[in-house]
């Protein structure tokens, strides 16, 4: 198994005593003293990018607890000098002032609205402990400990789908519900297309160009390959971040990074997937619904999305009408109108993400920091079956719904 470099050494500051302010901080145990604790990555090659995070397995003693032992998961940010940690440093985004405020002021309040609901399953991780000084960290409940795994498979099944969808639903609607009754807070610009300057990230740009020396092969997919040749990169980032930001015909409080890697999952055997739940909620985003849709179906085979948003929305509605909400209810055609208007958004992702997310892992070694400078050994992934059928099913859809000719005449 691979691991992130910057994460194969904790920080020096992950020592005896702050591990013993964490135990301590919530109340719940004092007077702990740790006996031993034993430190490593808690994510694999790939999974994530604005943090390293690591397990903490932690013998030791308290009040009452004369031997005791946990497991926590540790948050904070890159301290290995280089691209990783240059980009989260000067971007406008607080990565982890927004998480610690998702999971003080909202994650509780959601999952008091879907209990209410008669939503039962665990939303998020139980944050254990934050601070912004000296060091901005935040720990967490080992999800692991809970019989939560990563997901079992490179694409969701039918099954999968549903229940994927179905969370963030409720998430959603949770968020909806708090926005109605005044929570403060809510109006944040996240998700990727706010994080800063795309030509710092050119796995991306890359991956562009990939997909169009893909297309330029594909027989029968002439006109495709002529309308993306006049689609330059920055056309398409700067009409995507437009839609984005644009007010949605309702809006919620966005996971901002809704994929397969920012959840785990239970389920028998470790494989038959029966609930989910969410962690990451460091670029959280203001704006429609279709954001959060769009962005994870970039792995969903495109012939299972429409019956993946009537799930979605028909959870949505149930939880606000459940929970006695007031406002007046969005209709289905809402969501299908935003949908429609994110749907250079579904180009972007199918020419960069679902090649990336898609391609089998063990295809793919190079650590993130690498891609920056030399992202030749994405290509591979760009030529993958997985990855051929989505473009086979999608590309002719949004070249016959006008999405190439719209990019190609904008402005």
């Amino acid at each position: 198994m691979s691991f992130n470099t910057d994460e194969l050494e904790a920080p020096e500051w992950v020592n005896s005593n702050f591990l013993k302010e964490v135990l301590e901080y919530n109340g719940d145990l004092k007077n702990v003293t740790v006996k031993d604790y034993q430190i490593s990555p808690a994510t694999t090659l790939g999974d994530h990018f604005a943090s390293i995070m690591f397990r903490a397995n932690i013998t030791f003693s308290a009040q009452d607890h004369p031997n005791e032992s946990c497991s926590i998961i540790i948050k904070t940010l890159p301290v290995v000098d280089g691209i990783k940690k240059e980009i989260l440093g000067n971007t406008e985004i607080d990565f982890f002032g927004t998480e610690i405020f998702m999971y003080s002021e909202v994650l509780n309040e959601c999952a008091k609205i879907l209990k209410n609901a008669g939503y039962h399953e665990l939303l998020a991780a139980k944050m254990i402990y934050q601070s912004t000084e000296p060091h901005k960290v935040i720990a967490f409940e080992d999800l692991k400990k809970l019989e939560y795994f990563m997901f079992p498979r490179l694409i969701p099944n039918e099954n999968d789908t549903a229940i994927i969808f179905s969370k963030l639903a409720q998430y959603h609607a949770a968020t909806f519900k708090l926005a109605t009754e005044g929570h403060k807070g809510f109006n944040r610009k996240g998700g990727i297309f706010n994080i800063g300057d795309f030509n710092v990230m050119t796995f991306f740009r890359d991956g562009f160009g990939y997909f169009k020396e893909l297309v330029d092969t594909l027989p029968g997919f002439e006109e495709a390959s002529e309308k993306l040749s006049k689609i330059s990169f920055e056309k398409i980032v700067e009409k995507c971040k437009q839609s984005v930001n644009a007010p949605g015909s309702y809006n919620v409080l966005n996971h901002g990074d809704y994929h397969i890697k920012n959840m785990m999952f239970k389920g028998k055997n470790e494989v038959d997937v029966s609930e989910v739940v969410l962690v990451d909620f460091q670029i959280c985003h203001w704006g429609s619904p279709a954001f959060d849709l769009v962005y994870m179906s970039a792995i969903i085979p495109p012939g299972m999305r429409a019956k993946a948003y009537r799930v979605y929305f028909d959870t949505f509605i149930d939880v606000l009408k459940k929970s006695d909400c007031k406002e007046p209810l969005p209709v289905f055609e809402q969501l299908l109108q935003d949908l429609k208007s994110y749907r250079q958004l579904d180009l972007f992702f199918l020419s960069t993400f679902t090649a990336m997310f898609c391609g089998d892992p063990k295809q793919m070694t190079e650590q993130m920091e690498t891609l920056f400078e030399d992202s030749s050994p994405m290509k591979i992934l760009y030529r993958q079956d997985n990855y051929l059928s989505y473009v086979n099913e999608l590309l002719p859809v949004l070249l016959q719904e006008g999405v190439l000719d719209d990019l190609v005449n904008s402005d």
